[in-house]
């Protein structure tokens, strides 16, 4: 059979998820895109995936081939129709299972293997009309041919068959008199339900009210119903003894690799669900340039993914930015106005950097990142009362843990670090920690209310927030690459207060 085991790992390695929600993942609001990402998706463990970086620019690339597969219509299609009827068949599995009578489950898990087979052999189908490009799907496509081609498949797809067709051959009547209720083989006996519909057909007009009220969908059976059925088995023992039989031999019947595909390829429909109503609404999405070297950190037109979703269904405006580095450059410098976009613009910086390292498309015109081995975030805490030790204690702590374990690849996240302490010491335990932060030629960003550390190294890059030059100077969101003087916002309430230097000049002078 042809060598596949799954559509996410080329090597067949891998894990299919893990429980553990990676540190960084709260900071940048990644929490929030995947609860949407996999919001729509019948897969409990679907966001598990989401939790497990790459660490092979081989690995990325792959996903990055299968995605780019699955964007077109025609390869997209016949997969999400297979995965939507795996979910059938999986809930007619669960719906057996609780069942109280055992004839009934054992005809819920007749239905559900049906399903299996008509949606494992449909997609061998589709998959062998579609020309595919990316290596994951034609193996995938050349595993599904081999195994429903093999004699497990078809033995399993026969032995369905075969048990359905013997129990629709038990045909049978029920005569109800009072209490009593009495089963019989049909015999070519009367049928008065057509008698009846044809009494009643003379009374129909062409445009007449219909009073018919539908029927509640009961799964399950009442007592009455499971001694009908129960009458029936007796008489009709053969096919139902079949059915007991095919029960028992094919309780482990849905083959691993599809049920393996079958929950990883979701990681890509539902993420591209995602990115194809962000498109449509006009931003964009592209796939990185992933490099093994340190310091890459570019992108044009990025923007925060959580605020893009919340923004697109709010019909608001969405703000993008631009940032690189190249060189000996490594550590961004943040610097603007209150509420002027910082700690957004540090968690788009964050957010594609994490998404890149799954292989996915992220939220940018265009990209390239350094592949990290982890991405650490420093955020803003509040106080805990019960630590013994004081806020900027517990920040020294964590910035500690975190320069320990970062390496050359990996990417810092600082955001209004240090903001519990002088201005002094803020710039002195700053400078110190941008100086580890240089050693380890990792990349980093930092927002800051030090203008200082924007100059502090050849390595360190100032992104300065702007306003606009209107009467309110508003803010613009958006981050320009220029020294950090301090002034632009300043100057502009100088300006809205009718304080600025020539005001002054004048008032002092006159």
């Amino acid at each position: 059979m042809a060598r596949f085991t799954s559509i996410l790992f080329p090597q067949g390695g891998g894990s299919s998820g893990i429980d553990e929600v990676p540190g960084c993942f709260a900071d940048l609001h990644l929490d929030e895109v995947i609860a949407t990402v996999t919001a729509a998706s019948t897969d409990d463990h679907l966001h598990r995936l989401f939790y497990v970086p790459l660490h092979e620019i081989s690995f990325v690339e792959h996903r990055h081939r299968v995605f780019q597969d699955l964007e077109r219509d025609e390869t997209r299609q016949p997969i999400s129709i297979f995965v939507d009827g795996m979910a059938t068949m999986q809930r007619s599995l669960e719906q057996a299972n609780w069942l109280p009578y055992p004839l009934q489950r054992q005809g819920g898990f007749l239905h559900a293997v049906h399903t299996y087979c008509d949606v494992v052999a449909s997609l061998r189908d589709q998959l062998a009309r579609v020309e595919l490009t990316s290596r994951g799907l034609r193996d995938f496509a050349d595993y599904v041919a081999e195994y429903v081609a093999s004699d497990t498949f078809r033995r399993l797809a026969s032995d369905t068959a075969a048990v359905q067709s013997a129990l629709h051959e038990a045909r049978y009547t029920v005569h109800v008199d009072g209490l009593r209720v009495n089963v019989e083989k049909y015999d070519s006996q009367t049928d008065y339900g057509e008698e009846v519909v044809a009494t009643f057909e003379r009374f129909a007009s062409e445009v007449g009210e219909d009073y018919r009220v539908a029927a509640k969908d009961h799964s399950g059976m009442s007592h009455v119903e499971e001694q009908i059925l129960g009458c029936v088995a007796k008489l009709y023992p053969h096919a139902f003894a079949r059915l007991d039989d095919f029960c028992r031999r094919h309780k482990q019947f849905v083959e691993s690799v599809i049920q393996r595909f079958d929950h990883e390829i979701g990681f890509y429909l539902c993420y591209l669900a995602i990115v194809r109503r962000l498109t449509s609404a006009g931003v964009n999405f592209s796939y990185p340039e992933v490099t093994a070297e340190p310091g890459a950190l570019s992108a044009d037109e990025a923007f925060d993914l959580a605020l893009a979703i919340k923004s697109t269904s709010e019909a608001q405006a969405l703000v993008s930015n631009n940032f690189h580095l190249s060189g000996l450059e490594r550590i961004l410098v943040v610097t603007g106005p209150n509420q002027g976009g910082k700690t957004t613009f540090a968690r788009t910086i964050g957010q594609c950097a994490y998404l890149a390292s799954l292989g996915c498309p992220v939220p940018a015109r265009w990209a390239r990142f350094t592949l990290p081995d982890r991405i650490y975030t420093h955020f803003d805490r509040s106080e805990v009362l019960s630590t013994p030790h004081g806020k900027l204690e517990d920040e020294l702590i964590r910035i500690r843990d975190i320069l320990s374990g970062a390496t050359a690849t990996s990417v810092i996240i600082m955001n209004e670090s240090l903001s519990s302490t002088t201005v002094a010491d803020a710039l002195l335990i700053g400078t110190e920690i941008l100086g580890r932060i240089i050693a380890l030629r990792c990349v980093a960003v930092c927002v800051t209310f030090l203008d200082e550390l924007a100059g502090l190294d050849q390595a360190c890059v100032s992104m300065v927030g702007e306003v606009a030059l209107d009467e309110r100077f508003t803010r613009t969101f958006t981050f320009t690459r220029r020294r950090a003087d301090g002034l632009a916002y300043a100057a502009a309430l100088a300006d809205r207060h009718g304080l600025n230097p020539d005001v002054l000049r004048r008032r002092i002078c006159g």
